[in-house]
This record gives C-alpha cells, structure tokens and sequence, in this order.
C-alpha cells in the first residue's frame, strides 16, 4: 500500500529540501502508523494525524491512500493557565 507523508517543522530536514516535506511511502498492508515513525525515525512522542485528524494511537492499522502528517509535539505553557482559560466549559471573559 502507498501512504501520503507530510512532515513539519525540523521534522522536514529527513527528506530533500525539493521535496518540501512531502512524500510517499510503500508500506506491507496492515501496517501501523508507527512503521511511518519509524522508516523516517522519527521519536515516538511526535505528533501524528492522519486523514487530518489526531492520532494518539502508534498501532492504528494504515490504509492505502492515507495521508500522515507527523510534527513536533507541543509543550511548554504555563499549566494552570491552560486548565483555567483553554479547558474550561464555561468562558471566563464575557463575548465582544
């Protein structure tokens, strides 16, 4: 089977600067998301969606066709900020 492959970021630097963080990649049927992590090695950690959508799971079974979009995992913030202003219910400032 063959997946699209989209890296970001410093991720990039493992394929030819022509190719722009684009390319494809032939994979066994019934192989996981992690094999694409792992042909690129890429840390297991990265962020991964496919299809556009987020994909926590490594052992997600690939379909031909697929596209993969892996980039750096975002860290770093002020914690408590994000539980009171980003993961709340309710917004904590009146709408403009």
């Amino acid at each position: 089977m063959i997946v699209k492959v989209v890296l970001f970021g410093t991720f990039r630097e493992r394929l030819p600067r022509e190719l722009r963080g684009r390319t494809t990649l032939e994979l066994p049927e019934g192989s996981p998301l992690r094999a694409v992590l792992e042909h690129f090695d890429l840390p297991p950690n990265a962020a991964c969606a496919v299809n556009g959508q987020l994909e926590p799971d490594r052992e997600r079974i690939l379909q031909d066709g697929d596209e993969i979009q892996v980039f750096r995992p975002a860290g770093g913030g002020n914690s408590s900020f994000t539980k009171r202003f980003c993961l709340c219910q309710q917004p904590r400032f009146p709408p403009v």
